[in-house]
């Protein structure tokens, strides 16, 4: 039996056809295996099906056909989700709350520390905007946060859907920085069009081979 804790770092699609609702298929006969240590990337153009991949590996999305797994486990298990950390696009924030608010409560989420969060937050630059409501924050500001909120405590997996978008220069430095951290021990995989041209990616992952070119 598969040990949460000892498990070895991988995603893996087998066979998989997915999609939303009534709809048809986004994705066709999708196969894909990542294993960590890699800082990976999924490219393709809109509708390729890269948000579904995303949504695949949160769980919150099942295949129509095939199985989605994470370190071994279901996608959509318990077990999947205490390892993995997902950064989708559009930042999720209570707008009266302060920035400070946001993450000690994702730390507690994540049984993390605040103190780690509040120092990747000031080596963001966010130090001047810690009191502040995240309503009042600048769209840089807000993906900054939400960036940090998403990928605190400790994980093997981490999957961001572009994570460049909005980002000052300063927001974006620091980022790459923590990337390759990530990428010498993690399974790192970005969703984007774009990338820094020094980022390491190791892997790139084509989607048009798989898609019904419908939605993104």
């Amino acid at each position: 039996m598969l040990d949460p804790q000892n498990s070895p770092a991988s995603i893996s699609f087998e066979d998989v056809t997915a999609g939303y609702g009534t709809s048809p298929a986004v994705i066709s006969d999708f196969s894909l295996s990542l294993d960590a240590p890699v800082l990976a990337r999924l490219t393709g153009a809109n509708g390729s099906g890269k948000s579904t991949v995303l949504e695949l590996l949160s769980g919150y999305l099942r295949p129509r056909l095939g199985l989605v797994k994470v370190n071994g486990f279901n996608a959509s298990s318990d077990v999947a989700r205490v390892r993995r950390r997902i950064c989708r696009t559009t930042p999720a924030l209570y707008p009266s709350m302060t920035a400070r608010d946001h993450i000690v409560l994702a730390s507690r989420s994540a049984a993390a520390s605040p103190a780690s969060g509040l120092a990747r937050a000031r080596e963001y630059g966010l130090a001047p905007w810690l009191e502040s409501a995240t309503g009042s924050l600048s769209t840089g500001n807000q993906r900054k946060l939400w960036l940090i909120m998403c990928s605190l405590g400790d994980f093997d997996v981490i999957v961001l859907d572009e994570p460049f978008n909005g980002l000052d220069d300063e927001g974006g430095e620091r980022l790459q920085h923590e990337l390759s951290i990530w990428s010498k021990s993690k399974l790192t995989l970005i969703v984007a069009h774009t990338i820094p041209m020094n980022l390491p990616v190791e892997r790139e992952v084509q989607m048009e081979k798989w898609s019904s070119g419908r939605r993104g």
